[in-house]
């Protein structure tokens, strides 16, 4: 069973999951019954998580598709405004929630009624609609307020009261602006008196991309444009602003931004705008960049967005979707961001950009859109409960349309709203993280505090940064730097810097980090914030509307107005005419180009370089162009007629062939009926063209060529293909081109005219007619001059272009490249200038060429000397006695010149040619030379190597005397040492006797004779005397001075350790030995 305007939607799509036991098909009813528990088209959707499901109205038929319309909720009825609808639709349409069906809305009779707009922002405060903003077909984008009574069912055009505005530059509000936001929110001091509308971003024509703040005052009627505070927003369109009653701020997500006056890319970012304060902070970015989606709070604490243009590719695709399904979920207490899996069945493509999305009842609707047609379906989106969660981790990581958290007394879990704000810190709020993940997180927020440089976009974002001073931004704790800086104060009465002795000194100070984590910490004057503000602002008008702003014309961007030495730029009469007219201002193609903005044919609109998407999101520019060559000529009555029909007569009637006619989908193709393909391309439709007299329904083609198509040059013989040959210097299947050596355009009748090359060339472009010249280095249109800023000189309209080589030189001459392909002859030209010596000519080809040589003599005629000759590799020499080489002293001119001709060659080719003029060899004269030389330098060698040792014995010398002077500077001492003579052993004693003398005689302990202590006095080197051994005689052998010996051991100083040969504590202290030396060895 089927139902739907084209029955192609299941009244119970997958049989209502009844085999699950989800829910039952009611027939009678045409729809799915569910069970408890369950939702959806299907029944397949768990209620607890929330439910997506498809809205069918009933016995009404939905407006026309539309998108970037507006939607307000009054009591039970949605109000869809305005959008792109490509010319269809009406201005206004309802739709009855309770009743579900659509109405049209109308205005009462004789009233006011707005032009239909698309862009534009609407709010509901009390039973009247606002309107502010967008795009009218008729003017562009407008700044107009309409507000429309509900009751009355009437509009009216709001008069605003705007503040003093003087300045050339200044921002007047309202602006011109559109794919901005407008949001209620509470009056200052009074959260439930919603009395203001604050109007985010946007795209003005005479600024570019805003990043300001307007706000109107629905009780007095007071329209203001902000200053803000806070993180340097980059503003943009196409984003989402909703307003969260947890935290009482506005959030603000995605849109496209200018990266420069020529680019744009899709931000991800998200902001944080406090309206009490009006402080901007940096969230957490979402994982992936939008425009034209809807945010919207189903429940505080949970933002919902869905849908969104992520395409951000050039010429390459990186798998970005123009049309996103995704349903992003933004947990503002946890600062994160989730992404809801959507149901994969339900009756619509969710895929969509530029839809709208209200809240009803604590469900979500979403209307209509754009996903390569204009839709008008309708989606619904009920949250789920947080009861159904029973576990904590379960309950934090839940996002069923609300904010879950853990009630850690009750054991459940609750919604965030059923907890006063002061005490949600003792609930759990957030799931716990893994170490992988928080180490992420810091390293990243690492990075992004590093990348700010003013305070105030420092200490507003949530990433703990801390603001240290001098441009850096910290997420650790600031460290102390010295640096150069300069102290300034301002001066309120006349608003100019000075220095603290009325000039500037820079002083090297140890300043201490400032560490500010506050707003109120950063300093009140800052060079950095200045800068970061005027680098955001990428067109003239923009810079210049703020006056700490300065545009510099010569780079193209805007700086700051305090130059290096810290004085503010003085702003002269001249600035009000700096910047040159908006894009938006210029009426025709070539004003346009030539100001480097954006054409679009169809449209007849002027837009900047970085704003096509923001012009034309929908597709509406057929065609663009940024070249002025490429701009058509319209009729003068097509572009002041204003009426649409006008527009497409002219933009139609400049098609020439059938093929680009029908790819136009406003034109059509009229045959006139001769059987040769000549025709015209008219404004039509699929059955006939707008004006039917204009061309016979029989001869009207509108999706397809006829199959005759000779362009008027020929007939068809078999009603398809063209006689042969064609007539009119046409050739082709289809007589469709010139022939060879004519140029133009053949196409429905075209003339083909002779290239025109003064004998240089025997080709010319087939559509410009610009020749081809034969010889390299003749150039111009038509062949006329020689190429002078690559050295070749000549009149090629009585002769032939030359390049001069210079004597002695050898030139290499690339043909190679693309444009070389049409050359087949090159020319050069020499004259030797030494009369004395004969000239050498050397040439190699790198491709079969054939050469041609002449002479021109003074006062002599040029004749041929040399004839077809093979250039491969080829010498010959000139000798001066033929030749009569140099200058003449009359006129100083060149007695004899050579000109050479390298012809029928095909490129790719390289020729190297040289003339040379090198004097004959002197062989006597070279080996005298050479000899004397070699002699020269072998004698220098000589006289080297002789110094060479000379001065290697006297540095040898200064060492010898350097050791012996530090050997005579070391420390010395004198011992005056007792040598007692030997007792001689008598060889008769028995050895009782010698073991009895031995006891009687006294022991000798040894006592040094040098002590010399290590480093540190633990150790030192013990120098001892030692009597050498005698052999039992008295006196030591001849030649032994006395029969000594010093003798060195390294020992230890003091008593670190106890000796390695202990008494044993028992012992007799009479026997224990004591030595005469507190030291011991090592």
């Amino acid at each position: 069973m089927y139902r739907g305007e084209a029955c192609n939607v299941a009244a119970c799509p997958n049989n209502c999951s009844e085999a699950r036991g989800h829910g039952i098909c009611r027939i009678e009813q045409e729809r799915c019954e569910c069970n408890d528990g369950y939702g959806g088209d299907d029944c397949s959707q768990l209620r607890a998580h929330g439910v997506w499901s498809t809205v069918h109205p009933k016995h009404s038929v939905a407006p026309a598709g539309s998108a970037s319309h507006g939607a307000a909720v009054w009591r039970d009825t949605l109000h869809i405004i305005g959008g792109e609808s490509y010319g269809r639709g009406e201005l206004m349409s309802t739709y009855d929630f309770n009743g579900n069906v659509w109405e049209t809305m109308h205005a009462e009779n004789g009233t006011a009624v707005p032009e239909k707009r698309y862009g534009a922002s609407t709010v509901m405060y009390g039973d009247k609609i606002f309107m502010y903003g967008g795009v009218v077909k008729s003017q562009g984008i407008t700044n107009e307020l309409w507000s429309f009574d509900v009751s009355a069912k009437m509009w009216e055009n709001i008069t605003v009261k705007t503040e003093p505005c003087n300045s050339t530059y200044s921002m007047c509000g309202p602006l011109h602006v559109a794919g901005h936001t407008a949001t209620l929110v509470p009056g200052y001091g009074d959260k439930n008196n919603y009395q203001y509308m604050v109007v985010i971003f946007g795209h003005s024509p005479q600024y570019g991309y805003l990043n300001t703040v307007q706000e109107f005052n629905f009780g007095t009627r007071e329209w203001k444009i902000l200053q803000t505070s806070g993180y340097v927003v980059k503003g943009g369109y196409g984003h989402s602003a909703a307003y969260d009653l947890l935290t009482e701020k506005l959030y603000v997500y995605g849109g496209i931004v200018s990266e420069s006056d020529a680019s744009q890319v899709l931000s991800s970012r998200l902001y944080a705008y406090e309206p009490s304060t009006r402080i901007w902070t940096l969230l957490s970015s979402a994982p992936s960049a939008r425009l034209l989606h809807t945010a919207n709070f189903v429940n505080p604490g949970l933002m919902m967005v869905f849908g969104g243009n992520t395409h951000n590719d050039t010429s390459q695709s990186y798998g970005a979707k123009c049309y996103s399904q995704d349903l992003l979920i933004y947990d503002v207490y946890c600062d994160s961001w989730h992404m809801h899996p959507m149901p994969a069945h339900l009756q619509a493509d969710l895929a969509r950009f530029g839809h709208s999305s209200v809240v009803f009842e604590d469900a979500l609707y979403i209307y209509g859109g754009f996903n390569g047609q204009m839709l008008n379906d309708m989606l619904r989106y009920d949250a789920g409960q947080c009861s159904f969660y029973t576990k904590e981790d379960k309950c934090t990581s839940a996002r069923p349309g609300v904010k879950c958290i853990w009630d850690v007394q009750l054991m459940r879990c609750i919604n965030i709203m059923r907890v006063q704000r002061s005490a949600i810190y003792d609930y759990v709020a957030c799931p716990s993280k893994s170490r992988i993940t928080m180490t992420s997180e810091h390293l990243h927020h690492v990075l992004r505090c590093q990348e700010l440089s003013s305070c105030q976009s420092c200490v507003s974002t949530t990433f703990g940064c801390t603001y240290c001073g001098n441009g850096v931004c910290s997420k650790e704790r600031c460290r102390e730097t010295t640096s150069v800086a300069s102290i300034f104060f301002v001066d309120s009465s006349t608003s100019t810097q000075h220095g603290q002795h009325g000039h500037h000194q820079p002083a090297v100070t140890a300043a201490p980090p400032l560490n500010a984590k506050r707003l109120e910490s950063c300093p009140p004057s800052e060079d950095k914030l200045v800068q970061s503000v005027c680098e955001q602002l990428h067109s003239c008008r923009a810079c210049m509307s703020n006056a700490a702003c300065k545009w510099d014309a010569e780079q193209n961007r805007c700086r700051s107005h305090i130059s290096a030495s810290g004085a503010p730029y003085n702003r002269s009469t001249h600035d009000d005419s700096l910047c040159r007219p908006t894009c938006a201002s210029q009426t025709n193609c070539h004003n346009c180009t030539e100001d480097e903005c954006i054409w679009c044919q169809n449209e007849q609109r002027c837009v900047d370089r970085n704003a096509y998407t923001a012009s034309f999101p929908y597709g509406q520019c057929r065609e663009w162009t940024t070249f002025t060559s490429k701009c058509r000529t319209a009729p003068i009555t097509a572009l002041t007629a204003g009426s649409t029909t006008a527009l497409s007569s002219a933009q139609c009637g400049y098609y020439n062939s059938c093929q680009q006619c029908l790819d136009d989908p406003a034109c059509g193709w009229c045959d006139n009926g001769s059987n040769t393909g000549l025709g015209k391309c008219v404004v039509g439709g699929a059955l006939s063209p707008y004006d039917q007299t204009e061309c016979a329904l029989k001869h009207w083609f509108f999706t397809s060529c006829p199959r005759c198509n000779c362009n008027g040059h020929s007939s068809c013989n078999d009603q398809e293909h063209c006689e042969q040959p064609c007539s009119n210097l046409t050739i082709g299947a289809h007589c469709e081109k010139c022939r060879t050596g004519y140029w133009g355009n053949a196409i429905n009748g075209g003339e083909c005219q002779r290239c025109e090359c003064n004998n240089q060339g025997d080709y010319c472009h087939p559509d410009t007619g610009k020749c081809y010249c034969n010889t390299k280095g003749i150039v111009g249109d038509h062949c006329e001059k020689c190429d002078s800023q690559n050295h070749y000189i000549g009149d090629p309209l009585r002769g032939s272009c030359y390049y001069e080589l210079t004597i002695d030189y050898q030139f290499t001459f690339n043909l190679s490249k693309k444009e070389d392909r049409h050359f087949t002859q090159i020319n050069f030209r020499n004259s030797p200038a030494k009369p004395e010596i004969d000239a050498d000519f050397t040439i190699t080809c790198s491709v079969p060429a054939k050469m041609d040589i002449s002479v021109k003599r003074a006062g002599m005629p040029e004749r041929l000397i040399l004839v077809g000759i093979n250039c491969s590799t080829f010498r010959h020499r000139f000798p001066k006695t033929e030749y009569q080489f140099g200058q003449s002293s009359d006129d100083n001119s060149s007695l004899t010149t050579f000109y050479v001709f390298v012809h029928d060659f095909q490129p790719p080719i390289w020729i190297q040619i040289a003339f040379s003029q090198y004097p004959k060899l002197n062989l006597q004269q070279f080996f005298i030379t050479f000899s004397s030389c070699f002699l020269l330098l072998l004698l220098m060698a000589a006289v080297l190597w002789k110094i060479k040792q000379k001065y290697d014995m006297f540095r040898r010398r200064q060492r010898l005397f350097v050791e012996m002077e530090q050997m005579a500077s070391r420390p010395f001492s004198q011992v005056l040492v007792d040598i007692e003579p030997r007792e001689t052993i008598d060889l008769s004693l028995t050895l009782e006797g010698i073991a009895n003398m031995s006891k009687k005689r006294k022991k000798e302990c040894p006592s040094p004779i040098a002590l010399e202590p290590c480093n540190g006095n633990r150790a030192a080197v013990l120098s001892l005397l030692v009597r050498l051994p005698t052999g039992g005689l008295s006196q030591a052998p001849a030649g032994q001075s006395a029969g000594l010996a010093v003798a060195s051991a390294l020992v230890t100083l003091g008593n670190p350790r106890r000796p390695s040969i202990e008494q044993h504590p028992k012992e007799p202290k009479a026997k224990r030995k004591q030595s005469q030396h507190p030291d011991s060895c090592t």
